[in-house]
């Protein structure tokens, strides 16, 4: 079943170098079936920074020369997603254009094929990415998405530690935020959170928000990692 959550987040704790850190986030995203993978941050008009990517011999160099980020819809579709998506889910309503199709086929001839893409919010209006891909055409694994976004989750929020781009502190959170959280881990919904506590889908909403919004989380699961990293959630 691949690394679990709590064993990676035990890991990546104790980490001190970024070095360290994608060495152990590659093994983990390896477990799962995928071979490439890179980080980077983009903007509207393209790719802003590429801190690394793991991908055969050439693929970079190419990408970079040719431009291709202003071409690729992984990294058009990645300032609009709300959620990790498959590469085959940027395509518009119409199909994509020759020149998207083109890219493509490009990128599966240099060992570049189906994958997903994780978007993190960063600062202003960038967003930072990290997709994992296949180096043969072949099916994607069996998809264990919200675990994938954990582990990226997980590894930006080190990364940021470890690179002084982010300064975690530890804020108070009520028993009811810390218990509706800690049922998101479990992968509870709102209603059944609600039966569990004894309280109402609105209650539940409205802690899980207060939540969020005291970690600087912008979404359930990265409250949820903030939450482990800071020791409010237990493993």
């Amino acid at each position: 079943m691949g690394t679990s959550l709590e064993n990676f987040i035990e890991t990546t704790q104790s980490i001190a170098s970024v070095a360290g850190l994608k060495k152990t986030f590659l093994a983990a995203v390896a477990e799962e079936g995928y071979e490439n993978a890179v980080f980077a941050r983009t903007n509207e008009r393209g790719l802003v920074s590429l801190p690394w990517a793991e991908f055969p011999s050439g693929y970079v160099d190419t990408y970079r020369s040719e431009g291709w980020d202003r071409r690729d819809p992984v990294v058009q579709r990645a300032h609009l997603a709300r959620r990790p998506f498959k590469w085959s889910e940027t395509s518009p309503r119409g199909g994509f254009t020759k020149d998207q199709m083109r890219f493509f086929e490009e990128c599966r001839e240099l060992g570049v094929h189906s994958g997903i893409t994780i978007p993190i919010p960063g600062s202003g209006r960038d967003v930072d990415l990290i997709s994992l891909s296949l180096r043969q055409r072949a099916e994607l694994p069996p998809h264990r998405m919200t675990h994938l976004y954990m582990l990226s989750v997980q590894y930006w929020l080190k990364y940021c530690e470890l690179s002084d781009r982010r300064d975690q502190e530890v804020v108070p959170l009520t028993f009811q935020e810390r218990e509706c959280l800690r049922w998101c881990k479990e992968g509870k919904t709102n209603w059944e959170i609600g039966e569990i506590l004894n309280i109402s889908e609105k209650t539940v909403e409205f802690h899980l928000s207060n939540g969020m919004r005291k970690l600087g989380a912008n979404n359930r699961i990265t409250a949820v990692i903030v939450g482990i990293k800071t020791g409010l959630i237990p493993l």
